[in-house]
């Protein structure tokens, strides 16, 4: 969607449509010699993987360490590292709906955002993954895993890309539904991250010596350094116990079934809330704590993702709604076009991607789904008849 400027001053070219994926790709083998936030005097050139093809998951970014950075309010904050002496990496992604939107309307490039904002269609849909390289991750078995071009921004004297396996180990769902204006927003884990919850270890991003966590990232951002400062990770606010149940029901279930989705937990769903009904919510109602669920004083249990937002778990007013609050009016709460609509206030360009090539290749592979994505497919079509 965000392609680099070609000189890093003008515009960059229109990113292709839906199906197809002509243009630049941080894996590819295309020198790019001026990234926009690096400047004429500081070239970054990307040689990489080459023939990436349709559904290859890239782990990449045009900027050296864009897919590295957790999130904060519009910008990146820091790093995770796994107990593997890994980085965890980060993918945004959107459905067809958002993606024809902001393709149709230019809104990847600044000038086109219009100044009453953006409001995007209801059956938009936005994903955001944290995985893990699972070089030497116990039970590889209960993640959901898939080969991935990540790219290694340390490589002297130019970034390389590599194939490696890589797990899920984190995952926001978030949708924009007719009722819900300012959307719902769902947070699913990997269920050894960390203890505290059914998994009794070992855990991915804790060495179960009973070290707290660090109340701050010892890990500098940007990086430093290949091997990153390894630290224990804990949740620090339970998870709901109607969550917990709800999550034993789907896991009984899926155990029947076998394959990773067993092995996946909600941790939490947040929402606007009707404040006057019968009065549907108003697409103007803020995003904050008193207007959404759970609420200021409700905000007892998990209300983050550890692997997202490993150092905002204790005040609600770091959470999802609230952090998005902040582009509501300029980007219907979606940060990644905030920051990433060309030229970039915040950072050079830093969504990872999938590797897509035209159809009809890709509507005949959307029919051809994995038997586990197809497995959990129908477990979640079932629950919706019911």
């Amino acid at each position: 969607m965000f392609q680099p400027s070609p000189d890093g001053t003008s515009p960059p070219p229109a990113p292709s449509a839906w199906n197809s994926y002509v243009g630049q790709n941080p894996c590819t083998g295309i020198r790019i010699p001026n990234i926009v936030g690096f400047g004429p005097a500081l070239p970054y050139p990307i040689f990489g993987a080459p023939d990436i093809g349709f559904g290859d998951v890239v782990l990449a970014a045009f900027s050296k360490f864009g897919n590295l950075g957790e999130a904060g309010f519009g910008n990146l904050v820091g790093l995770l590292p796994a107990q593997n002496g890994t980085y965890t990496r980060y993918s945004t992604l959107f459905n067809r709906t958002e993606f024809d939107q902001i393709l149709g309307q230019g809104l990847y490039l600044r000038s086109s955002l219009p100044s009453s904002g953006v409001t995007f269609q209801n059956g938009s849909v936005d994903l955001k993954s944290a995985w893990v390289d699972m070089t030497n991750v116990k039970n590889p078995e209960r993640y959901y895993t898939r080969k991935a071009w990540v790219l290694d921004p340390f490589t002297a004297p130019n970034p390389t890309c590599t194939q490696i396996t890589v797990g899920l180990v984190g995952l926001h769902i978030v949708s924009k539904t007719p009722s819900r204006p300012q959307w719902i927003w769902s947070t699913f884990e990997q269920i050894d991250n960390v203890p505290g919850g059914a998994s009794s270890g070992p855990f991915t991003y804790n060495n179960g010596d009973g070290l707290p966590m660090p109340p701050s990232n010892p890990d500098p951002w940007p990086p430093t350094s290949a091997t990153p400062q390894v630290f224990n990770v804990q949740r620090l606010t339970p998870m709901h116990p109607s969550t917990t149940n709800t999550n034993a029901r789907y896991q009984s279930e899926l155990r029947r079934k076998s394959g990773p989705w067993q092995f996946y937990q909600l941790v939490m769903t947040q929402w606007p809330l009707q404040l006057n009904p019968p009065q549907p919510i108003p697409p103007s109602q803020p995003g904050t704590p008193d207007n959404t669920f759970p609420g200021s004083s409700g905000a007892t249990t998990a209300f983050t993702n550890v692997t997202l937002e490993t150092f905002d778990q204790t005040d609600i007013n770091t959470g999802c709604m609230r952090c998005h609050e902040g582009t509501r009016q300029m980007t219907d709460f979606l940060w990644s076009l905030q920051v990433n609509a060309w030229p970039s206030r915040i950072a050079p360009q830093s969504t990872p991607m999938l590797a897509l090539r035209p159809s009809p290749e890709a509507a005949a592979a959307a029919e051809r789904l994995p038997p586990c994505l197809q497995t959990l497919k129908q477990l979640m079509q079932g629950a919706a008849r019911h």
